[in-house]
């Protein structure tokens, strides 16, 4: 790498070769997962792939491809709590690797196990889940916080907090507070050889807008789009030129994806109106299989749930609640 920029200018190349894509694969679409390597005197892994043996041998197979095992990793900075950017924390924290995490993140998983309990029943009642069917999504959102108490270990984690200039290693990192696709969410944005890039997690995706899961089934599900609009005003502030993601390609210009992110929310909020108009009153489940038809996968009666309250809010439906069970209808 040239060092005498009045000779040489900086290339873009130059940054991109310090950064090695690793990719795992996923069971859902778009059936994989990346993490970022970042070379340098402490080297830096952005998140860290999906859990259990088959995800570790593909770290292995990974690092190894670009001459690094998973001992040579100092630092691993984690853009979300969900499982396929952190199950390899543990085989990394082995390693020697400090692990650093969005402080919310960590908040939510010091919580009250009987208080989450209470939060995933009243929410999951309210978007229209009854019997054994609502029985079965709350022991499975229990469950995944009890995976990802294991897999993160706040007791050894390190916070990271949003909107500021965090040091990880000797690379500095701007982080963006951008929920929705997950409350905890955080991009951040480096330096490299004079080349700004943005690791988006997937707040930022080129080909499609990641689910608005913000808390799963929980309290303030309906707060989902509404968070998700702000981490685009937000991101419009980044000055990166090249954007690496958890899904999906590499791409460049984040300020056209960030346009195009904020069209597929519009048109979330009209089909989900639409499709409440179409069987009103009716319960968020109902609205969802309204208009996806097929709920079972959790992202459409999330993505409906948030719908709903930026609907409500901009007062284009109205909802009341009888016997703890939410009913909408178009305003």
């Amino acid at each position: 790498m040239t060092t005498d920029a009045a000779c040489s200018p900086v290339r873009a190349d130059d940054a991109l070769s310090q950064i090695h894509r690793l990719e795992f694969d996923v069971p859902w679409p778009p059936k994989h997962v990346a993490a970022y390597l970042l070379e340098g005197p402490e080297p830096i892994l952005i998140d860290a792939g999906a859990p259990d043996d088959v995800g570790e041998a593909e770290l292995r197979e990974g690092l190894e491809a670009v001459g690094f095992e998973p001992a040579d990793i100092d630092h691993v900075l984690v853009t979300h709590v969900h499982s396929d950017h952190i199950g390899q924390l543990p085989a990394l924290r082995a390693a020697g690797a400090t692990v650093h995490i969005p402080r919310a993140g960590l908040s939510r998983l010091d919580r009250d196990l009987e208080t989450a309990r209470e939060g995933f029943h009243e929410m999951t009642t309210a978007a229209g889940y009854v019997g054994d069917e609502r029985t079965d999504v709350v022991e499975e959102e229990l469950e995944e916080l009890h995976r990802d108490r294991r897999l993160v270990d706040p007791e050894t984690a390190r916070a990271v907090e949003p909107d500021a200039t965090v040091a990880i290693g000797d690379q500095e990192f701007e982080t963006f507070e951008t929920p929705g696709h997950a409350v905890d969410h955080l991009c951040f944005e480096t330096t490299i050889a004079g080349t700004t890039v943005l690791f988006s997690g997937d707040a930022l995706i080129e080909p499609f807008r990641a689910g608005a899961f913000q808390v799963g089934l929980d309290r303030g599900a309906d707060e989902a789009i509404d968070a998700y609009y702000e981490a685009m005003d937000r991101l419009t502030e980044t000055t990166a030129t090249h954007v690496f993601p958890g899904h999906g390609p590499t791409f460049e210009d984040p300020q056209r994806t960030v346009g195009t992110t904020h069209d597929r929310l519009d048109a979330l909020l009209e089909k989900t109106r639409a499709a409440t108009a179409a069987i009103e009153p009716a319960t968020a489940l109902e609205i969802a299989e309204e208009r996806v038809g097929d709920v079972r996968h959790m992202a459409p009666v999330l993505d409906t749930i948030g719908a709903l309250g930026t609907l409500e809010n901009r007062d284009r439906v109205s909802s009341e609640t009888r016997d703890g069970v939410r009913y909408y209808e178009t305003t």
